[in-house]
């Protein structure tokens, strides 16, 4: 059973095998998960839910994570705080367009391991900043 105070965690993710590793590996920590594996799916659950903290992929299929960022841009006073993009290496352009939107930060998945990616997460939940050195 989740804790409702559990933080409320959305990965959006097209990737099956990394979005369950990250679910699975939130999960075990506590946090309530929620997932989204293309871009319209994960607009519609983000435009109608509340997280705590969004794992957004860059790359997606049917609208990708800076279409996203700006279609719920155009919805209001909306701010990116609580967003922290998934990227792969060579994505510095499109991460420098979402850093300016105001998401926190990024992530290059293929520099953490399940427990870096876990600190990390906890870093942005509990105190506002990234705990490790690999951003």
């Amino acid at each position: 059973m989740i804790d409702q105070n559990a933080k409320k965690i959305i990965i959006v993710e097209d990737e099956q095998y990394l979005r369950e590793l990250y679910i699975q590996i939130l999960q075990q920590e506590g946090y309530s998960v929620d997932s989204a594996e293309d871009g319209d799916i994960a607009f519609e659950k983000l435009s109608k839910n509340q997280y705590d903290l969004v794992l957004l992929d860059v790359i997606l299929p049917k609208m990708d994570g800076l279409q996203i960022l700006e279609k719920l841009s155009k919805m209001g006073d909306r701010k990116f705080d609580n967003t922290v993009l998934l990227t792969n290496l060579g994505q510095d352009l499109v991460v420098a367009k979402a850093l300016d939107y105001g998401v926190r930060g990024y992530m290059i998945k293929s520099d953490y391991t399940p427990e870096e990616m876990i600190n990390e997460v906890k870093g942005y939940l509990e105190n506002g900043e990234v705990k490790s050195a690999l951003q």
